[in-house]
This record gives C-alpha cells, structure tokens and sequence, in this order.
C-alpha cells in the first residue's frame, strides 16, 4: 500500500508506519527477526518518496530540492539510515509485524543553511509606536484568503516558510536567521496550542502577538502580516534580533501539524506504465519531451513549449506533439487507475506575479487539449509555478526553453 508520512509540529518528526505481512511458512518464533529484516530492507523505498513530497517552502518540496541538487539522494539516504527504529511488534493475530521509524526534519533543515551571517531586513521609512519583545507569534489558524487569488485555504508546515507584510515586502526567511541557530533548531516552530507555556522556551514571556491577514506561496506556507504589524518588528533593533534567533512561532490548525503525506504506491503495474510511456516516446520522432520516474509520479515533460508571447495561446507547431502525448496517456489513465497533475512552468524575466498567473492558465490549455483529445477532464489537476522551479540559468536563449515547459503527472489512485 501507499507509504503514509505524518509531520508533527515540535520536534519536526516524520514517522511512517511500516508493515511487512509475515509469510506463512515462516515459524515463530524464529520468524520475527525475518521477518524485521524484511521491513528494515523495505525502509529506504518507503520513506523516500514520502519524505521527497515535504514541503520545503512557498514554492517546492523536499523532492524539488533533489531534483535541482540542491540535496542530493545520498544525503536523503543517510538521513533515513539515521533514524530511530522501535523493535518490531505483531499484530494480536501474529499477520503483521510493524516497525516505528523516525527522522528529525531539522537535520535537511542543516544542510540546506549554506549562509554564513545573516542579513537585516531593510529599514522601513515610516514607522509606528512599538517596543521590544521576547519573541513573535503569528496566528495563521482558519481559512484565509490567498494573496493575489481569490479563494481562501488553510496554512500549512514547511521547513522554511517565509513571511510577508500585505504590500508584499519580504520580513523573514531563511537567510535572516543565525546559521547556528538554524541549522539546530529550524527557522519556526510550528503550534495548535494556545498554551504559551509549550512554547515559551522558543518565544519568552512577553511575546508580540500578530494575526495573519493573508497566506501565500503555491504550497500555501507563508503568513502575510499586516504593515502596522511588520512594523512593530522593524522600527526596534530588540525586535529583528527575534528574526536572527529564530525565535518565531506559527499557531497552525492541528490538522495542519499532523497529516498524512501519500507517495505512489511503485509496485509492478506502476512500473510497467512507466516502462510502456518510456518505450512510446523512444520509438517516436516526438523532440524535448522527457519521461521521468519522480517522487511525485510518472512524470511527462514537454520542454520547449511554444505559445504566443506573454499568452496560453498554442502555436499550431505543437499540436502533433500533443497528439501523440495524449495517444501515450489515454492507454494508462483512461482506466481510472491514474489521476493527472498538470503543472506549468515559464521562463523568469523578474515579474513573479505575472509568470504564475501564466503558469496556471497554461497549464489549463493544456488540460482544456487534453480534454480535446479524448483524455477525462475529472481526471486533471492544475498547479503553475511561474519561474521559481527553473531547469536551467534564464540567461540564455536555450535556458529559458528548458524552464519554459509544462509537466504531467501520472499518479496512481490510492
């Protein structure tokens, strides 16, 4: 079955129940240590693709991160290998054994803080009655509206969420943070309690209190505050030392902060798909689509995508590639047994609203072709990420090609 993740708010946990069915011509009880060793060797393949869908921030997963080798899979390997494993344990009537196994998050957290001093958000020219604090806690509970689209969506976890004031100016990431403190403790730390005393180690006594107006990013990570409120925090020296210490606390729902993260289940059928796409598109004449077995699923690339300038207008050019796209699809998903996510990528050219906005309403016309072409419209998701997820340098002509592209993904049904 599926790997099922659970993200726990403090300490950042990943634990992903594991079961082994035991065979039965295995006797006990000899046939628990087998029966561990069978789980133990299955680890690695259950965790990794949970663990590479993490979000990672506003725009992309852990999987991202190891894609754009910013991590690489032996670190993800030797996170894995690090963490902690109960004894095995049967079930009351002795059909499976499970076996607990944890990771710390913050230790991706340490090898993704490269900085070696953090930076001071500028200063703002105007500024409000504040004091200092012992530290910030922002409030991001409930439905919120989304900044810049209109629907409303709960915030959730990431490694290194940022926030933002509602002008958009950019208050807190990452790079403002302490690298010792980062790398040991995160940036957040993430609460459903309105008990300060759980956190009040990370936050003081006397903390400012702040209530987010907005959410924002593709993953919907980060808070955006109010500019009374940024305020608060940048007219005071005492206050952007709360930045550079980490000492940050996002109040979440708890449904939030405990949720299963589901990866594809690779078993034979999924790598035979995989196995028959690949074959399609080898033994075509198709240019700049690549196939790809990712954490997220099979994984169709159309690089190169042509539309009309600054529109999701198609070049007539690309339609046989479409048709022989859809031709490679309609075999595997016209059964049911997949779901599509469609996600559309452009070049950068320094305007991120924009590029997102285009992301999105390309990578609709390509569902609205798909649709055209036989393929069940209930079948698609959408997603766009503008230029924040790039292949390749923008500055370049053949650069800007790779990164403007849209992806399919075939992902099984659960």
């Amino acid at each position: 079955s599926a790997s099922h993740t659970r993200i726990a708010a403090h300490p950042v946990l990943v634990q992903p129940p594991t079961l082994c069915t035991i065979p039965p011509n295995i006797q006990l009880p000899a046939g628990r240590g087998t029966a561990a060793d069978i789980i133990l060797s299955e680890i690695p393949g259950l965790i990794k693709d949970a663990l590479l869908s993490i979000p990672l921030d506003s725009s992309i997963n852990i999987g991202d991160a190891v894609l754009q080798e910013t991590l690489s899979l032996a670190d993800m390997t030797n996170l894995i290998d690090s963490g902690k494993k109960t004894p095995g344990f049967f079930s009351s009537g002795l059909e499976t054994m499970s076996i607990n196994h944890t990771l710390s998050l913050i230790d991706i957290c340490a090898l993704l803080v490269s900085h070696d001093s953090p930076y001071t958000p500028r200063m703002p020219l105007d500024s409000v009655p504040s004091r200092g604090y012992s530290g910030i806690i922002i409030d991001a509970r409930g439905e919120l509206p989304v900044y810049g689209e209109y629907v409303t969506a709960k915030t959730e976890p990431a490694l290194f969420p940022k926030i933002w004031d509602d002008s958009m100016n950019l208050l807190y990431e990452r790079n403002m943070v302490d690298p010792a403190a980062a790398k040991t403790q995160g940036i957040v730390v993430y609460s459903s309690s309105l008990s300060e005393r759980e956190y009040e180690r990370r936050v003081g006594r006397d903390p400012l209190r702040i209530t987010a107006r907005q959410v924002y990013g593709t993953n919907r990570t980060d808070p955006v505050i109010s500019r009374q409120d940024a305020l608060r925090i940048l007219t005071v020296e005492e206050n952007l030392e709360l930045f550079r210490q980490g000492r940050v606390v996002i109040l979440l729902d708890e449904t939030m902060l405990r949720y299963p993260v589901k990866a594809p289940v690779k078993d034979e059928p999924y790598y035979f798909t995989y196995n028959e796409i690949t074959d399609f598109f080898l033994d075509s004449d198709i240019q700049d689509v690549n196939v790809q077995d990712t954490y997220k699923g099979i994984t169709i690339s159309i690089r190169d995508l042509r539309f009309k300038a600054d529109s999701d207008e198609l070049l007539a050019e690309e339609f046989d590639r479409l048709d022989r796209i859809a031709e490679a699809i309609r075999s595997t998903a016209a059964t049911g047994r997949y779901t599509i996510l469609v996600e559309g990528h452009t070049a950068s050219v320094g305007k991120p609203e924009g590029e997102k906005q285009l992301s999105v309403e390309r990578a609709q016309r390509i569902v609205s072709e798909m649709q055209s072409r036989g393929i069940d419209g209930g079948l698609f998701t959408i997603a766009g990420y503008g230029g924040t997820i790039p292949l390749a340098p923008n500055d370049t002509p053949e650069g800007m090609a790779l990164n403007r592209r849209v992806e399919l993904t075939l992902q099984p049904i659960f």
